[in-house]
């Protein structure tokens, strides 16, 4: 991977489990999560990778769910 001169391989994998996970893709975990292996990232950073893709993917989620109650509070 040329284009990045400052994020390692094993960084690089780990931040598209991550996207991965927050974008929906299944085929792109499924990429990711393989190539992060291979090149010696252990099972306990993917996990962690998975955790952040979780919370990045949860926080617009919560942030609607909250304006939804916001909408009914301000009319009673």
């Amino acid at each position: 991977m040329e284009q990045f001169k400052h994020l390692d391989e094993k960084t690089i994998e780990l931040a598209g489990i991550a996207a991965s996970i927050a974008g929906g893709c299944r085929p792109c975990l499924d990429y990711h999560f393989k190539k992060a292996i291979e090149i010696g990232c252990t099972l306990a950073q993917a996990e962690e990778a998975v955790e952040l893709g979780k919370m990045i993917k949860q926080r617009p989620i919560n942030d609607i769910y909250q304006q939804a109650e916001n909408l009914f509070s301000s009319k009673t």
